[in-house]
């Protein structure tokens, strides 16, 4: 015979905060208590049959779940910390949060006394937010990473395991600098280079013309330039050194391109240059090595 619910609070129903409701209904065994500041997402998750109980407030959420899930932009997380802490300390319940980046969110729960926090960040999103584009598989067998709090215990730590593996994730362990330093490279900074395209290609002289023959090439680069800007906006500013770090590298990897496409233009137009065919073997070779290692052993 199957225990009472486990109940979980969830501040905030977004595509995140959405996605995880309905993967713990999908999960079964979690009763999911929600608020949000979108009334209509409320709204239209008790109608889903995605959440079993509204909350008049946060603190009243917290009050009423022994684990509380921050499922905002990392900016509102910072914020409802900073506001919201010293009474979700006083609850007892432990707190995690769903943030893209985590040094700074780490840093302002630990200067909250008595807060038992672990932080969190399913590693999956979607082109489109809001809780209207939540859906249960959003997580499936994706990395769920879960960042020690100061003051976190096992059984904290294995809480917020568990609730990964019921979202249908693969909990992975680490602390917060490696995971900043991470997603830089491998989501935060293809944002950036998503925008800068976007960005040179637009203010062109040709864009009029190169809009009628863009493809899915084009779609596909220029996808997390499309996201929400609040989101992705928030997500830069909080991870900012990192970023920052990795795009220094990527104007380098840019600039040696630079100087292979210098090359071939120059011999293109007879105006005396004589690397070109040695600059397109470069280039050539320097592909083949890029594709080898995104191939993986």
């Amino acid at each position: 015979m199957a225990g009472p619910a486990r109940p979980v609070a969830i501040l905030g129903l977004g595509l995140i905060g959405g996605s995880v409701a309905r993967a713990l209904g999908r999960a079964g065994g979690w009763r999911v208590i929600a608020w949000s500041r979108s009334r209509e997402a409320l709204d239209r998750a008790v109608v889903d049959g995605v959440v079993d109980e509204v909350a008049a407030d946060p603190l009243a959420a917290a009050a009423a779940a022994p684990l509380v899930v921050l499922a905002t932009p990392v900016p509102v997380i910072l914020a409802t910390i900073s506001t919201l802490g010293p009474g979700l300390a006083a609850a007892g319940s432990l707190v995690t949060d769903v943030g893209s980046s985590k040094s700074l969110v780490m840093a302002a729960a630990a200067r909250v006394p008595g807060l038992r926090f672990v932080g969190g960040h399913p590693m999956s999103g979607a082109g489109s937010a809001g809780y209207g584009a939540s859906r249960a598989s959003l997580f499936d067998e994706r990395p769920w990473v879960v960042v020690p709090g100061p003051t976190s215990g096992p059984a904290d730590l294995a809480a917020v395991h568990d609730l990964a593996r019921a979202c249908g994730a693969r909990p992975v362990q680490m602390d917060a600098a490696s995971h900043d330093r991470a997603v830089a490279a491998i989501s935060h900074l293809p944002l950036v280079a998503s925008l800068a395209l976007a960005g040179a290609a637009l203010d062109g002289p040709d864009w009029p013309v190169a809009r009628q023959l863009a493809a899915q090439g084009w779609r596909d680069m220029t996808r997390l330039a499309r996201g929400d800007p609040t989101m992705g906006g928030g997500m830069l500013a909080t991870n900012a050194s990192a970023v920052a770090d990795r795009l220094r590298a990527l104007r380098a990897e840019l600039d040696e391109w630079q100087v292979h496409f210098d090359a071939l233009a120059a011999a293109s137009t007879g105006d005396g240059a004589t690397d070109g065919p040695a600059g397109l073997a470069d280039l050539i070779d320097r592909v083949r090595r890029i594709a080898d290692r995104l191939a993986g052993p």
